[in-house]
């Protein structure tokens, strides 16, 4: 019962930590998926901790299930930041530079974009694999 404050309030404080992530990122020179990296990390550890004080399967399955609630957090915000820049996008159309212009940058930007959505893609993958509890012998 208490692992839901705790993971809980831990989630809601590594969320607003990602949310401000880009201007600390900015400060410390931190990637973003170094960011991801350290958020997924720090809920692995705090889950890690509260199921090393569970002492039933009805406690463990709170700690799995306030994983799933706090990962589901953070894509909703993921999802969130990019409709708010996908909104930024259209609303800079409007000023966009004409396509003689760009045309020759187009394609390398969407490729450095992709590349980077690839690469920010799967360090989540692989960070969130890590997530997964380590099998219980008993």
């Amino acid at each position: 019962m208490i692992w839901n404050f705790v993971i809980g309030g831990v989630a809601g404080w590594m969320l607003a930590a990602f949310m401000n992530e880009e201007k600390a990122a900015q400060k410390a020179e931190v990637t973003p998926e170094q960011a991801l990296e350290v958020l997924v990390k720090d809920i692995h550890d705090e889950a890690q901790w509260a199921m090393e004080e569970c002492t039933t399967d009805k406690e463990r399955e709170l700690v799995y299930e306030q994983v799933k609630e706090s990962v589901q957090k953070i894509q909703l915000t993921l999802q969130e930041r990019g409709e708010e820049i996908i909104a930024d996008l259209h609303a800079q159309v409007a000023d966009a530079p004409s396509k003689e212009e760009v045309a020759n940058t187009v394609e390398t930007r969407v490729n450095e974009f992709k590349k980077k959505m690839d690469n920010l893609s799967d360090t989540l993958t692989q960070t969130l694999s890590d997530l997964k509890p380590a099998s219980v012998e008993g």
